[in-house]
């Protein structure tokens, strides 16, 4: 306190019993927020341990995913939901390939597989996978627009 506060405090007790106010609410908002963050650490640790993780999933287990977090999707729809919003190409050949912005953020991953037919032919096949940090960014996505609503 600075040495005209202290002098007000010690003339006005209504000062002090504000000023002393003011420091209890203050206190007691800080210990709030240090439990709101020792609660939410947990929850950062997995996040932080999905995104940094080398596995991949497929968009129908993202689906999953997100509906056990209270979002209304399947795989069909979330299929359509990427194309539409630039995160799998539409048409062609490449229909529900990544987009290259997704792939430059590195929200996915192509898995190929060499599939021999049973006339002796082989052909390649192409699925799209979503890395770890696509998990959470897809999941972070989905729930802040859930909020917004």
């Amino acid at each position: 306190m600075t040495e005209r506060t202290v002098e007000k405090a010690l003339t006005s007790p209504d000062f002090l019993i504000r000023l002393a106010t003011q420091l209890k609410q203050e206190r007691a908002e800080k210990e709030k927020a240090q439990q709101q963050v020792a609660a939410l650490q947990p929850k950062a640790l997995f996040a932080d341990a999905v995104e940094t993780s080398h596995t991949t999933i497929l968009v129908g287990e993202l689906a999953k995913i997100l509906r056990g977090n209270g979002i209304d999707i399947g795989q069909t729809r979330l299929f359509a939901w990427l194309r539409d919003n630039g995160w799998l190409m539409k048409t062609g050949s490449s229909r529900n390939m990544p987009t290259q912005k997704a792939m430059e953020l590195g929200l996915f991953k192509i898995k190929e597989t060499t599939v021999v037919h049973s006339d002796g032919h082989t052909s390649i096949s192409k699925t799209p996978k979503i890395t770890g940090k696509g998990q959470t960014f897809f999941i972070q996505k989905f729930l802040t627009d859930k909020k917004g609503q």
